[in-house]
């Protein structure tokens, strides 16, 4: 983040609208300076205020702000213009406050209103974000990357806040750097590791459970074996028993059931036999017994038929005078029934001419209709097809953006794998140059003798000279390293390109969908929607023109079938007098000798043929009775009825007991199949426990090792230990600073592991080593003067390796508020060579101070001056 321009109005000592212009310092140290009390800090406050709804101290929100020299019709306001990653943003931010309205009252006095507070956020296209105030506050968050907290520890550091990152607990330092160097993911492992842990001991005790169940399942025949049932209790009140002996207890029970099963069986099977012999011999009775019954019962049959043999003479003499007249009468019926279908085509020829009518009127309904639909139909289809079109268009911007988003999660992964590479080659090549450099002291400090003053501190004395380890690399193998960790980050640069590449490929697409698209299955719904109704539309249309097209089909169908029966109709009239004049002739060539004969035999004509069949069947039917009756008496003779009663009550009996050992049989199979899959159920069961237990230990001492909770050890986790490495290279970075403040009397170091606290959240805790002692001591030992060094020093650092690891925060400008007045002049000297130093590698570094030596040594200054009016800042080299 990099300041372009700041504008005040009526904002804390500034009465008036104040601009300052940031892009008249290209880079470099620049000096806030004035009276206390001018405003210095005020400057700090803005840029906080309009970024986070915030002071710098913390101490005052905006609404405490409204500027007590401002004029009542001032308006109160920050305007805070900055470039992030070469992109402009411009924050626009006011508190509430009164501010005079426009109209007075009605007895002319001021009538003041309320200005609700607000917040505007521009972004790089010039668009405005769209957003309620809460969500705009949170889109500024991100793209800055800090929340309020963190920027003032590591980019503007405010009076009473230097000193926080410096003396903060382990706890609170984790969480500046889970958001600075995105260590989240390990904290999700850490989540993951648990949940899973504690849905392995769910799944466990789930299967604790189904093994309980089971074994309730399982059933115990009520036998003499009392061992086998007292076994069997003695595990169920158990806990959770052995899963070998729970298994070789249902087997046991099985292996009974199978060998009374057999006893059953064999039992069975005898019963069978006997039950299907007494069933033949009873069968055999009752086939001998059913002959007898069926003689009986065809002689009696025998008797009825001859009693019909009378009848049967008199049905044949009907039956003869019936075929005498059957061929008048069928020329008379042929008369009759051309006259009924005569009749019928007339009714036919009624019901046309009614129908006609009657279509007439519904045709003309139908047209009509037609007409309307095709007109309605012509109007809405171009509207639809529109609709639809813009609705297909937009199906396939869904796809790309899951396209996009997939790459860009890949894109994600390779920027974080060129991260890392970079941190690597970056620590082996800070730490190789670390030890080149002490080498090299040691160099130096073999030529030092007592008396001889040191060519770099000057002093006579050398009681600590450096010593030449013999270990440390040659320049040769530190410039390789060099070059290694310049390549990687080139590396990283290109890869960035790409991920931006797909960034902004990923944003275009779902600019098209807007910023709260509607979802693709609302999308697709809406589709199906218009299609289906467009389709119905355009069927109901082609549907009436379809129905008028068959009613003028139909219509004109009828007409030709109307004529068709009127000739019809002709034809059968004229054929009915023909077979009235045959049916005359006929009858007068029958021998019968008058009318009254031919009435009297037209009486039997419907029925002569069933009385023929009628006497040939009785004629057959008698036969074959005298037959069967023979066969029978054949089959009968010598033989007499017998009684299978006792054989009856025998096998009743032997059909219960086989009963009886079936139902057995049946409630043993039943309680074997139960306890077979109970069997099954419970070795699979003990088998997957097994599994689960020993998955479960693994992942639970697992779990308790990333999230630190080992009883007895530090309570340190898998993101605290990660943050270690970054915390080292902070500290490696604030070191080379620091050890030139301090003229190498101490640096700051790492708490190592074995030295932590195995209370509390530990990992990140900071101690100082003294180089003249040679002792560790506490950082908060530290006097004013050193703590602001290394205070100045640790922010310098996190600003290194931020820069250094591409992480999701970009820092081009640092603003320090104070803190130089603790300093002697010498420390102070290299204190502010080391920010010029930073200034020429970074950007901008923005000092408050009211220490009249800085005004000297620092070129750009922005004075402030305190009026009777308010204050005013102006540049000046």
């Amino acid at each position: 983040m990099r300041p372009v321009r700041l504008t005040m109005s009526a904002f804390g000592s500034y009465a008036g609208v104040q601009e300052i212009d940031f892009t008249k310092i290209h880079s470099g140290l620049f000096l806030i300076t004035g009276d206390t009390g001018a405003g210095k800090t005020t400057i700090f406050d803005a840029i906080m205020y309009a970024l986070y709804d915030r002071t710098s101290g913390g101490r005052r929100d905006g609404n405490m702000m409204r500027s007590q020299y401002a004029s009542e019709d001032t308006d109160t306001y920050v305007e805070y213009v900055f470039s992030y990653r070469g992109q402009e943003y411009t924050v626009r931010r006011n508190p509430e406050y009164l501010r005079v309205g426009k109209r007075r009252k009605a007895d002319g006095s001021l009538r003041y209103v309320k200005e609700t507070a607000k917040v505007s956020l521009l972004l790089p296209d010039g668009r405005e974000y769209q957003g309620k105030k809460r969500e705009t506050d949170q889109k500024i968050q991100e793209i800055i990357g800090l929340d309020a907290g963190q920027f003032t520890q590591i980019a503007m550091i405010a009076q009473g806040d230097f000193l926080k990152l410096l003396h903060a607990e382990s706890k609170e330092r984790k969480k500046i750097f889970s958001q600075i160097f995105q260590t989240q993911i390990y904290w999700r492992i850490q989540e993951a590791l648990k949940e899973k842990g504690k849905d392995l001991y769910i799944a466990l005790k789930e299967r604790e459970s189904d093994i309980r169940r089971e074994m309730e399942h399982v059933e115990q025949e009520n036998t003499e074996q009392q061992d086998l049932a007292d076994q069997w209790k003695e595990l169920c009140e158990l806990s959770m028993p052995e899963g070998e002996k729970v298994l070789e207890s249902v087997k046991n029970f099985l292996e009974y059931e199978e060998s009374c099963g057999k006893v059953l069986k064999k039992e069975s099977e005898e019963l069978k036999k006997q039950s299907e012999t007494l069933r033949m011999l009873i069968q055999k009775k009752e086939e001998k017994n059913k002959i007898f019954d069926r003689l009986e019962m065809e002689e009696k049959s025998l008797l009825l038929l001859n009693a019909k043999q009378d009848e049967m003479e008199t049905c044949r003499v009907q039956a003869g005078l019936g075929h005498r007249a059957e061929q008048a009468r069928h020329l008379e019926v042929q008369a009759l029934r051309t006259a009924k279908s005569v009749r019928q085509i007339q009714g036919e020829i009624e019901q046309i001419t009614v129908w006609q009518k009657e279509q007439e009127k519904e045709l003309s309904e139908v047209k009509e209709k037609a007409e309307e639909l095709e007109e309605v139909f012509a109007k809405e289809e171009p509207e639809m097809l529109k609709r639809i079109s813009q609705l297909s268009d937009l199906l396939p911007h869904y796809a790309n953006v899951r396209k996009y988003l997939k790459e860009y999660e890949n894109q994600t992964g390779a920027m974080q794998q060129c991260i890392q590479n970079c941190q690597e080659a970056s620590a082996q090549y800070e730490e190789a140059y670390a030890k080149f450099f002490q080498e090299q002291a040691g160099i130096l400090a073999k030529e030092l003798q007592e008396g001889t003053p040191c060519p770099v501190c000057g002093s006579v004395e050398h009681p600590h000279p450096a010593k030449i380890s013999g270990e440390a690399p040659d320049k040769e193998t530190v410039e390789k390293l060099k070059q290694r960790r310049d390549l990687l980050e080139q590396k990283r640069i290109q890869q960035q390109e790409k991920f931006q590449i797909c960034k902004a490929q990923l944003e275009s697409e779902q600019r098209i969908l807007g910023d709260n698209p509607v979802k693709e299955e609302q999308v697709k719904e809406e589709l199906q929607k218009m299609q289906v109704e467009l389709d119905r539309k355009k069927n109901e249309t082609k549907q009436a023109q379809e129905q008028c097209r068959k009613l003028t089909e139909e219509s004109r169908r009828q007409a030709g079938k109307l004529e068709g029966l009127r000739g019809q109709k002709a034809e059968l009239e004229k054929r009915f007098v023909k077979e009235q004049e045959e049916f005359r002739e006929e009858i007068s060539r029958q021998e019968f000798t008058s009318q009254e004969e031919f009435r009297e035999a037209k009486q039997w004509i419907e029925g002569w043929r069933e009385k023929d069949k009628e006497v040939k069947e009785h004629d057959r039917q008698l036969l074959e009775k005298k037959a069967k009756i023979e066969t029978l008496k054949e089959q009968t003779a010598g033989e007499k009825r017998e009684d299978p009663q006792q054989e009856i009550e025998k096998r009743n009996e032997v059909e219960h007991l086989l009963k009886e050992k079936q139902d057995h049989q049946m409630q043993l199979h039943s309680r074997w199949t139960g306890n077979q899959n109970a069997y099954k159920n419970l070795k699979q069961y003990f088998s997957s426990q097994e599994a689960l237990r020993k998955e479960y230990e693994v992942l639970s001492n697992l779990s308790k090792t990333a999230n630190g909770n080992l009883s007895g050890s530090v309570k340190l986790d898998f993101e605290t230990y990660v943050q270690r490495t970054y915390f080292r290279q902070i500290i490696q970075a604030a070191n080379r600073r620091l050890a030139r403040m301090t003229s190498n009397e101490f640096i700051l170091q790492c708490r190592e592991i074995q030295d932590l606290s195995s209370q509390g959240q530990a990992g990140l805790d900071l101690d100082v080593y003294d180089l003249v002692t040679d002792s560790v001591r506490d950082v908060k030992s530290l006097s004013g003067g050193e703590s602001f060094m290394a205070a100045l020093s640790m922010a310098l650092g996190l600003a290194d390796i931020i820069q250094n690891t591409a992480g999701a925060v970009s820092l081009e400008t640092m603003f320090v508020d104070e803190g130089f007045g603790s300093l002697d002049d010498a420390s102070r000297d290299r204190a502010i060579q080391i920010l010029k130093e930073l200034a020429g590698e970074k950007g901008l570094v923005g000092i408050i101070s009211h220490v009249n030596e800085l005004k000297e040594q620092i070129d750009w200054k922005l004075n402030i001056t305190k009026t009777e009016h308010g204050s005013q800042a102006k540049w000046e080299i």
